[in-house]
């Protein structure tokens, strides 16, 4: 016996480009093995993790985080579909961003179309301040909403991370919570705030996407 249509789950789009990403000064493409020593070597420097839910990791602990990611994105489901990249500027990895997308949740579960994109996104502590954040989370947020059914972007950003904040509202992300003690990192808990953004706010006229 089959389910009537309305109730059918399907597996997600994948959220992998076909090209990569191109802004005015960088490329995102989808991350590779060979992109691990890059990513490593930022990551692990306190400038960058202190902002980054992972916290301090071994370079190993890194390295198998991130293999998990790529290999998620060869395997979408009915419930989660991931594109991890790398930021490149003239050659050289600066950076990581990428997205997950879910089901929007639903009264009892119900089936439903409509997709939530959570965006995450690190760069090099050496080109921090330049602009370029807000070049990345654009394009990011861009090819999210080229996904037909993604209704909402959101991102979780450290209470502290003040920059990082500043780039979604620049891009007009509704700062939707604050959370006190939200998780612990490497022994310590943190505060966290929620960004969102509707795609009808990101197709506005007036939005300066």
């Amino acid at each position: 016996m089959t389910e009537p249509r309305e109730q059918r789950r399907t597996t997600l789009p994948s959220a992998a480009p076909r090209h990569p990403l191109v802004t005015g000064r960088t490329v995102l493409r989808v991350m590779t093995d060979d992109d691990m020593d890059a990513v490593v070597t930022y990551r692990t420097r306190p400038n960058v993790y202190r902002w980054l839910s992972h916290g301090g990791l071994a370079s190993a602990q890194l390295r198998e985080k991130f293999q998990r990611r790529i290999e998620r994105m060869t395997k979408p489901s009915d419930e989660r579909s991931e594109v991890q990249f790398v930021v490149e500027r003239e050659g050289h990895v600066i950076g990581d961003c990428g997205f997950a997308i879910s089901r929007a949740w639903t009264k009892d579960d119900a089936p439903t179309p409509h997709l939530v994109a959570r965006i995450h996104y690190a760069l090099d502590d050496a080109v921090i301040g330049q602009g370029i954040g807000t070049e990345v989370v654009r394009a990011l947020v861009d090819h999210a909403f080229s996904l037909p059914d993604v209704h909402r972007v959101q991102a979780d950003v450290f209470a502290g991370n003040i920059a990082s904040g500043r780039v979604l509202e620049k891009l007009r992300f509704r700062r939707e919570g604050y959370f006190v003690d939200d998780g612990v990192i490497d022994g310590a808990f943190v505060d966290a705030c929620l960004y969102s953004l509707l795609r009808r706010e990101w197709e506005a006229p007036d939005h300066p996407a």
